[in-house]
């Protein structure tokens, strides 16, 4: 049953835990066209989508970058397996 745990717990864990790295890193911020709380979703809803295998992202955030090529392909094997 602890094993089962930690397999639903990884998916948020992963997901809020580069989400959190990317709205505090000054090259995860730069990325943003948007500032403050709409910045903070859409760097909420890439790493989800990706951890969903959708890989789609809002608008404003520009996710052609190292540290969101690597940070959203690392997102997508770790809570995609």
């Amino acid at each position: 049953m602890k094993f089962a745990m930690l397999y639903v717990l990884i998916f948020p864990m992963v997901i809020l835990g580069f989400s959190g790295w990317s709205a505090v890193a000054p090259y995860g911020v730069s990325s943003l066209n948007n500032n403050g709380p709409h910045g903070l979703s859409e760097i909420l809803y890439a790493y989800a989508s990706t951890a969903g295998n959708n890989g789609s992202a809002f608008a404003g955030l520009n996710g052609n970058t190292p540290w969101f090529n690597i940070s959203l392909g690392l997102n997508m094997l770790i809570a995609g397996s």
